[in-house]
Parts: structure tokens; sequence; C-alpha cells
């Protein structure tokens, strides 16, 4: 299934792109997905990021099913 990969902040930087299609077997955990994005972007393995499907942060033991987008995001902090 082709999937959309959004990249925000610095890892937009470090992929040089804004997004891309992506293709993955579904269903899969979000460790399975981050693997084939780091398959694809092995310079992303030395950031720190969170995953979200469709617009919702997901554990990486979680299974997602279906998925019309993923996101990258940065580890950020608030205060």
């Amino acid at each position: 299934m082709s999937v959309a990969v959004r990249y925000f902040g610095p890892l937009l930087d470090v992929t040089g792109r804004e997004g891309e299609s992506i293709e993955l077997e579904l269903p899969a955990t979000v460790a399975r997905i981050e693997e084939e994005i780091l398959r694809v972007h092995p310079e992303l393995r030395q950031r720190e990021f969170r995953i979200a499907v469709d617009e919702t942060f997901r554990e990486r033991d979680e299974v997602v099913e279906g998925a019309r987008e993923v996101a990258l995001l940065p580890a950020f902090s608030g205060g």
C-alpha cells in the first residue's frame, strides 16, 4: 500500500524533502513502519522523533491496519 510520509522540522533538513510516498505492507506495527522509513533514509537513525499515523501519535508496538499518512515529528519540549 502506498502511504504518504511527511517530515517536519530538522527531519525535513535531513531528508531534503517535505514528504514522499513509500510502499508499506499493512497491517504492521509502528516499529515495522519506522524500520522501512529508516531503510529508505538511514540518516534518520541519528535523530529522535515520534511517529503519528493519520494525525495521531502511536506507540512502537501498536498495529496499524491502514493509513493515509505517516508523519515524523522531531523530539520537542515546551514550557
